[in-house]
C-alpha cells in the first residue's frame, strides 16, 4: 500500500511539473514570436536603408563605368582614325615633297622646319571655324564700337601694353537684352583679331554625373591655351554663374563645383596665357559676386538696343545679299521698329524676302518691309469676318487714342494705325514713337503722366460722345485700366498736389484718400480729353472712315489727315526744335543761292 501511495504521489508530481513547464514554455514562446518580429523588423529596415541605397550606388557605378569605358573607346578610335588620316596626309606630302625638291630646292629645308619637333595636337572639341566675322559685318554699335576696339588691340598690340605696364584683362562681361548681338560682337571680336574662337554656352557644363562640369571647363581652356592667342565665349553665363545658396539640391554641389573651377581658369593658379574670356548674359544682377569681380570679368560692356540710325544700319547689313529696289526707304522702316533688336530686324528682312517670293516678283520693296514689320511684332494676318459695325467700332477705337496722340507731339508722334486681326488678337494697334528726348521713363514729369493717362482714356470718351452712355462697349477696358495704374502711381509718387508720396499706403485712410485723389485725376482727363476730341470731331470721323476702308493707316497718311481736318493746340517750340528749323532754313537758303 505504501508503495502504491508513493507511486501515486510521484505520478502526480510529475504531472504538476508537466503542467508547470508547459506554462513556462508558452510564456517563452509568446517571447520568442515578439523577438522575432522585432528581428524581422530591423533587419526590414536596415535592407532597405543600407543594402537597397549600396545596390543603387553599385547600379550607378557601373552605369557610370559603361559611360566612360564607351567614351574611352570611342576617343581611342578617334585617335586610330586621325592617325590613319594624317599617315595618309603624310605620305600625300612626302610624294609632293618628293616632287617639289627637284623644282625647288629651298622646298626641302622648309619642310623640315616645319616637321622638327612639332607636337600632334587633337582636334579642338569647341573651336568654332565658322566664326569669320569683322566688324563690318556688326552694325548698330554706336560708342561700344570704341571699346570693342580696344580689346582688339589687347591682341595686336599686347606687348606694348606690358611693356606699359597695362594690365590685359582676362574677362569681358556683356550684358543686354536677347537678341542684341552679343553673340555676334565676341565672334567679330575674335575675328577681327585674327585668333581662334571657341564657344560654348553654359548649360552644357551641368550634367547629371559629379565632376563633368569641372572636367568640361578645364577641357574649354586647355584647349584655349593650346591655341592661343584665342577667345574664349561662353554664352548665358546665368545658367552656371548665379549667385551660390540660391537653390538647395545634389544639383546645386556640381553647379557649385564647376562654377569654382570657372573662377580658377578665369584668374588663380593657371596661367592665362593668351586668353581672353567674354561672357554674355541677360540677368547681370544674379551673378555671383566672386565672378564679376575685377581680375576676372574686369569689363562690363551694356548692348542696348539700337537706335534710330543703328536701326537703319543693321537693316543695310542684313539687305546687302537681298535683290532690294533702288527705292527702298529704310528711315521708314526704321520709325516703325523702335525698340526692336537685331534679330528681330534681321528676321523683317527674311520675312520681306519670303513675301516677295511669294507674290512671284524679283525685288524686295518698302511695302514689303513695312508688311513684315508687322508680321515680325503682331503675328501673320488673319482672315476673321467681322459685321460693318464691329469694323467701325474698332476704328472709332484706334482713331480716339490716334487723334488724341497727335495733341500732345511732346509725349510721342503716330507712326502706324491698324484695325487688321493678327495672330488671334481681335483689337487694333496704334503704334506711336516715344521722344525720349522729353519722355524719359525712368524720369516722369507730372505732365507727362497726364498726357499718357489722357490719351489712354480717349477710346472710352470717343465711346460716350458717338454711341451714348447706353451703348458703351468694353472695348476701351484695358487703356482705362493703365489710365487708372498711372493716376495711382501719379498720386503715390508725390506729384499730386495734396499727397507728397512721404505716407503709409497701406493704412485704410490712406487707401481711400489716394483713390479719391487718383479719381479727380481721371475725371480731370476725362474731362480734357472729350473737349480734344469735340474740337476734332471732323479729323476723328475722317480716320474712322480711312481706317475702315483701308485697315491699315500709315504715318504720311495720317499726317495728312491731321493737317486737312485737325484742329489742334498750337504747341509751343523748344531749343531743339527751333535749331533744327533754323538749320533747315540755312541749307534752303544755301541751295537757292547755289542755283
Amino acid at each position: 500500500m505504501d508503495r502504491r501511495m508513493k507511486l501515486k504521489e510521484s505520478v502526480k508530481q510529475a504531472e504538476f511539473k508537466s503542467l508547470n513547464m508547459s506554462d513556462t514554455w508558452r510564456e517563452l514562446a509568446k517571447d520568442n514570436n515578439v523577438a522575432i518580429l522585432v528581428g524581422l523588423l530591423i533587419f526590414y529596415i536596415f535592407y532597405n536603408t543600407v543594402v537597397l541605397s549600396y545596390r543603387k550606388q553599385q547600379k550607378d557605378y557601373e552605369d557610370r563605368m559603361k559611360i566612360e569605358k564607351a567614351e574611352a573607346e570611342e576617343r581611342s578610335k578617334m585617335r586610330q582614325l586621325e592617325t590613319e588620316i594624317e599617315g595618309r596626309q603624310g605620305e600625300e606630302d612626302e610624294e609632293a615633297e618628293g616632287q617639289g625638291e627637284e623644282k625647288n630646292p629651298y622646298l626641302k629645308v622648309a619642310m623640315r622646319f616645319m616637321k622638327s619637333g612639332a607636337k600632334i595636337r587633337r582636334n579642338p572639341q569647341y573651336l568654332d571655324r565658322g566664326a569669320d566675322v569683322k566688324f563690318s559685318d556688326v552694325a548698330g554699335l554706336g560708342n561700344i564700337r570704341v571699346e570693342l576696339e580696344e580689346i582688339v588691340k589687347f591682341f595686336t598690340m599686347a606687348e606694348v601694353y606690358q611693356r606699359r605696364g597695362v594690365r590685359v584683362p582676362s574677362g569681358i562681361l556683356l550684358c543686354g537684352p536677347p537678341g542684341v548681338g552679343k553673340t555676334l560682337l565676341a565672334k567679330a571680336v575674335a575675328g577681327e583679331a585674327g585668333v581662334n574662337f571657341f564657344s560654348i554656352s553654359a548649360s552644357q557644363f551641368v550634367e547629371i554625373y559629379a565632376g563633368v562640369g569641372a572636367s568640361r571647363v578645364r577641357s574649354l581652356y586647355e584647349e584655349a591655351r593650346e591655341n592661343a592667342p584665342s577667345v574664349v565665349f561662353i554664352d548665358e553665363l546665368d545658367a552656371v554663374g548665379r549667385k551660390r545658396g540660391l537653390v538647395k539640391g545634389s544639383g546645386e554641389q556640381e553647379r557649385d563645383a564647376t562654377l569654382n573651377q570657372l573662377l580658377v581658369c578665369l584668374d588663380g593658379f593657371v596661367s592665362k596665357g593668351q586668353v581672353i574670356t567674354i561672357a554674355a548674359t541677360n540677368r547681370p544682377d544674379i551673378l555671383d559676386d566672386a565672378l564679376v569681380r575685377p581680375g576676372r570679368f574686369d569689363r562690363k560692356i551694356y548692348i542696348p538696343k539700337p537706335s534710330f540710325m543703328g536701326r537703319i544700319e543693321i537693316l543695310k547689313v542684313h539687305a546687302r545679299k537681298k535683290p532690294m529696289a533702288d527705292d527702298v526707304d529704310y528711315p521708314v522702316v526704321a520709325n516703325l521698329t523702335d525698340g526692336m533688336v537685331g534679330a528681330e530686324l534681321a528676321n523683317i528682312i527674311e520675312i520681306a524676302a519670303l513675301n516677295m517670293m511669294r507674290d512671284g516678283r524679283s525685288e524686295i520693296t518698302t511695302d514689303d518691309l513695312l508688311q513684315a514689320t508687322q508680321t515680325e511684332e503682331r503675328g501673320i494676318l488673319g482672315k476673321k469676318q467681322r459685321s460693318p459695325e464691329i469694323w467701325k467700332q474698332l476704328a472709332l477705337n484706334e482713331a480716339a487714342v490716334a487723334v488724341a496722340a497727335a495733341n500732345f507731339p511732346d509725349l510721342c508722334s503716330v507712326e502706324f494705325v491698324t484695325i487688321a486681326a493678327r495672330a488671334g488678337k481681335d483689337l487694333g494697334y496704334v503704334r506711336a514713337k516715344v521722344n525720349y528726348m522729353k519722355f524719359n521713363e525712368g524720369m516722369l514729369s507730372q505732365k507727362n503722366l497726364l498726357d499718357y493717362i489722357t490719351v489712354q482714356i480717349a477710346p472710352r470718351a470717343a465711346d460716350e460722345i458717338w454711341n451714348g452712355e447706353s451703348q458703351l462697349s468694353t472695348i476701351w477696358a484695358k487703356p482705362a485700366d493703365n489710365a487708372r495704374s498711372a493716376a495711382r502711381r501719379l498720386v503715390l509718387s508725390g506729384l499730386c498736389g495734396k499727397l507728397n508720396g512721404i505716407h503709409n499706403s497701406w493704412v485704410e485712410d490712406n487707401v481711400n484718400e489716394i483713390d479719391l485723389e487718383a479719381l479727380k485725376i481721371l475725371n480731370n482727363c476725362y474731362s480734357r480729353v472729350k473737349e480734344i476730341l469735340n474740337q476734332n470731331r471732323g479729323l476723328l470721323e475722317a480716320t474712322v472712315d480711312q481706317l475702315v476702308e483701308k485697315k491699315n493707316l500709315s504715318k504720311k497718311e495720317f499726317s495728312d489727315l491731321v493737317r486737312k481736318f485737325g484742329n489742334l493746340e498750337p504747341v509751343p517750340l523748344d531749343l531743339v526744335e527751333i535749331r533744327n528749323s533754323k538749320l533747315l532754313q540755312f541749307r534752303e537758303m544755301m541751295m537757292t543761292n547755289k542755283d
